[in-house]
């Protein structure tokens, strides 16, 4: 917590001396012998006392009593509220810088205490301060969110560095209107960046401009506009039937313990619905006598307790309930490819894209649209088609809302045609004739 105290500039002075503060806020530098020399901030205020009148004990001036008839009550009271103001103001501009992303140095702190405490401008500074590129910056930097959330946020920053390189420009608060988000659109969708991708990048843009705007760092309230939207395009995503799975589990890969290995993690993931984040820490701690998994998830910290399948028990007792190491998100998605190809999932699927302004079908062979997140697509799926009540299967894959859940899971109109074909609806009661 930054502390501050005021001095007088000369305390033995017969006359009226300038008062300073010092502000202890952390800052530091590395000296040679390895020791930390702190830099607190020295800041002149516009206030001047003479020393009889101060308390150099406790950095303030000398409070009236009966015996100090040298101090007068009014003026040491006006006196006492103006440094406190003072002090006030210097801890709001360090909270505020470090709130925006900032790193607070003596510099900047002088340059702002001056323009409010003694009405200066630097335009340079404010400049800076309305740089929507510079406040993405700072944000990142002192940003506590998730690794991959950041690497997204440093991405869509490339891209709007790269739109003020073409622009010729820097990019403030006030020029991000609706011209300046279709521009924008049309700058990434010249680079054939798919709707999704897009999205993703007008995301991020929203959330560093609302994120600014809760700071007070502008007013400019276009990116909450209707117009101001994410483009975005269904995803294709694919889930593996249980004969698929079962196709999998029956492959022989004994000359392959790599890929071994990757299938038997994948099957466990394709019968519990665990996210990879979650399956890379499931240990036998986790599963009880009960023939249930209970862990809390990564994603949401919400507790799950999932029924034990048969064929996870199968792989359990395979490895003595220790699994083996998961490899990386990445090395997982590229073997997995490799698992679903040698098991024989080729079925072709045709898949809409989208590149810049063309629309077509690209057919693509199933195994090379398996990935990690495929096991638990497959899970929520074929639990579903197989009767296991939503509500049930929501309760492990974490969705709040069925409709939630419906657009997660895959299945065809044939699919559900047979799904519901033993239904009640369709098999009314004989009438009596």
């Amino acid at each position: 917590m930054a502390t501050v105290k005021f001095y007088l500039k000369r305390p033995k002075s017969d006359k009226p001396t300038a008062i300073y503060f010092l502000m202890n806020y952390g800052a530091y530098t590395i000296q040679s012998n390895g020791n930390k020399k702190y830099l607190p901030l020295k800041y002149y205020t516009n206030e001047t006392i003479l020393p009889e009148k101060w308390d150099f004990e406790t950095g303030l001036p000398i409070a009236p009593t009966a015996k100090n008839k040298r101090t007068n009550a009014i003026e040491y009271k006006e006196m006492k509220t103006v440094l406190e103001k003072v002090e006030s103001t210097a801890k709001d501009v360090l909270r505020r810088l470090e709130n925006d992303g900032i790193q607070p140095t003596n510099d900047i702190l002088t340059k702002e205490l001056d323009i409010l405490l003694k009405g200066y401008k630097d335009v340079a500074l404010e400049s800076n301060r309305k740089d929507l590129l510079s406040f993405i910056s700072s944000y990142i930097d002192k940003s506590e969110h998730k690794p991959n959330t950041l690497k997204g946020y440093k991405q869509t920053k490339r891209e709007l560095e790269a739109f003020a390189k073409l622009k010729g420009k820097r990019i403030f608060f006030d020029d991000v209107d609706l011209d300046f988000y279709m521009d924008f659109v049309e700058f990434l969708t010249d680079k054939t960046y798919a709707p999704n991708t897009i999205g993703t990048r007008i995301k991020d843009l929203k959330m560093f401009m609302n994120e600014a705007y809760e700071r007070g760092l502008h007013t400019n309230l276009d990116f909450k506009k209707k117009r101001f939207s994410k483009p975005r395009e269904d995803t294709f995503a694919i889930y593996l039937t249980l004969e698929e799975l079962d196709m999998i589990y029956k492959k022989d890969f004994s000359n392959n313990k790599k890929l071994e290995k990757v299938r038997d993690l994948f099957l466990i993931g394709c019968y519990t619905g665990l996210r990879f984040s979650d399956l890379s820490r499931l240990t036998s701690d986790n599963i009880g006598e009960d023939r249930t998994i209970t862990m809390k998830t990564i994603k949401t910290g919400a507790s799950v307790v999932i029924p034990v399948h048969s064929v996870v028990l199968q792989i359990l007792s395979k490895y003595n309930n220790e699994l083996p190491k998961v490899p990386s998100n990445q090395k997982f998605n590229e073997y997995i490819k490799d698992v679903a190809e040698a098991s024989e999932i080729k079925e072709e699927i045709l898949i809409s894209k989208t590149k810049g302004s063309l629309n077509y079908e690209d057919p693509t062979p199933k195994y090379k649209l398996v990935t990690s997140h495929t096991a638990r697509r497959s899970f929520a799926t074929n639990a579903y088609l197989s009767g296991v009540p939503s509500i049930s299967i929501m309760k492990i894959t974490g969705h709040k809302t069925e409709a939630a859940f419906m657009r997660y899971i895959k299945i065809s109109a044939k699919e559900n045609a047979m799904k519901l074909i033993t239904h009640k609806f369709f098999n009314p009661m004989s009438i009596a004739k």
